[in-house]
């Protein structure tokens, strides 16, 4: 953060918040113009280094970055009658109590926000960007393209070989665990976070060469490959096993049956088959969830490289100036986008964009 923010930080008073998820809200005055409000909002946000992540023509909300890049509060400003703000910040993560640290968020807005509503009144900067929100707004700089950039030729989506490249992913990954697991330690936490790493990057990789995208079936696929991998880790330790201590009578399934007998022993405790059954599930589970999120950003980018940029911004603004599905469609067609198929390209990726603001705000 900027010195001199800082230093106008170190002014506030903390008050303290008491919650599984902190909160705190106050609210000010101010007597600059209603329509100045959420333009100088998103300036104050943008000096502070806060991301937005919502805007609309009543609130704006963003989030604050701590140590790491990593997001703590949540911070939303509301225009109310009567020239009123509120601000409000809540912390992310479940910590039980803030430490004072949502009010100093609040005061910093506050503080910040009056200081530049003078100055910025006194230049005329604040009617400067009241303009250029509602040019923004407005699309008024926006001009309707009277061609659009051809539709970039791929291949038909190809459900078989993105289960086959999943399927190899999970052999080699079950492999690999299985041999470091029976030849060095299992670091509990440290493989499945590498796993579902690994496993969402090569099989988000597959998957734009295969172009398939539809997330619902790529869910249950990736939910195949971490059961896969189970298994094939569990028979590789098995394979190991047997061939270093030449007891090639054991079976796998007597194998598996030794291991619920033995349960988990985590340095001297035996948490017995319970605990073997909990650690299994999350050496399932926890992957997934990581994999998942992995593979979602990827399709995200690849959807969006598959949009030309100026048919996607054509498209944005259809759906700002109230048109509906049909007439998205049939202004895309005028102008050389007449495929079904490149229509639902360009209608499912604003879908999953909305889908990923959404969640983001979150």
């Amino acid at each position: 953060m900027n010195i001199e923010y800082e230093n106008l930080q170190s002014t506030i008073k903390r008050k303290y918040s008491f919650k599984y998820k902190p909160e705190f809200s106050e609210s000010f005055k101010t007597d600059i113009k209603d329509s100045q409000i959420i333009p100088l909002t998103i300036e104050v946000f943008e000096k502070l280094e806060w991301p937005i992540v919502f805007t609309d023509e009543n609130s704006v909300e963003a989030k604050r970055k701590g140590d790491w890049n990593k997001l703590t509060e949540k911070i939303t400003i509301t225009r109310k009658a009567s020239s009123r703000i509120e601000v409000h910040s809540k912390t992310i993560e479940g910590n039980f109590i803030d430490f004072g640290k949502n009010s100093l968020r609040t005061g910093l807005f506050i503080a910040l926000f009056q200081k530049l509503a003078i100055e910025y009144k006194e230049t005329g900067k604040l009617a400067e960007l009241e303009t250029e929100y509602e040019k923004q707004s407005n699309w008024a700089d926006y001009e309707v393209p009277s061609e659009l950039p051809k539709p970039k030729e791929f291949g038909q989506p190809n459900l078989t070989l993105s289960i086959a490249g999943g399927l190899v992913i999970a052999i080699v990954f079950g492999f690999l665990i299985g041999f470091l697991t029976v030849n060095f330690i299992y670091l509990i936490g440290v493989y499945e976070l590498a796993i579902g790493i690994g496993t969402g990057y090569f099989f988000g990789q597959i998957l734009k060469k295969t172009n398939y995208i539809e997330f619902k079936s790529i869910k249950l696929i990736i939910g195949g490959i971490m059961l896969v991998m189970f298994i094939t880790s569990l028979f590789t330790e098995y394979q190991l096993i047997i061939v270093d201590n030449n007891i090639s009578e054991l079976g796998f399934f007597e194998f598996v049956k030794l291991r619920f007998e033995s349960g988990l022993i985590i340095k001297n405790l035996n948490t017995g088959w319970i605990g073997l059954t909990l650690s299994w599930i999350f050496q399932i589970v926890f992957p997934f969830f990581l994999a998942q999120a992995k593979v979602a950003g990827i399709i995200m980018n690849y959807m969006i490289e598959k949009i030309p940029d100026k048919v996607l911004e054509y498209a944005i603004y259809l759906i700002e100036m109230g048109k509906s599905e049909s007439e998205i469609r049939a202004e895309l067609a005028l102008r050389g986008w007449n495929k079904k198929s490149d229509q639902d390209d360009v209608i499912q990726t604003i879908v999953e964009i909305i889908g990923f603001n959404q969640a983001n705000r979150e």
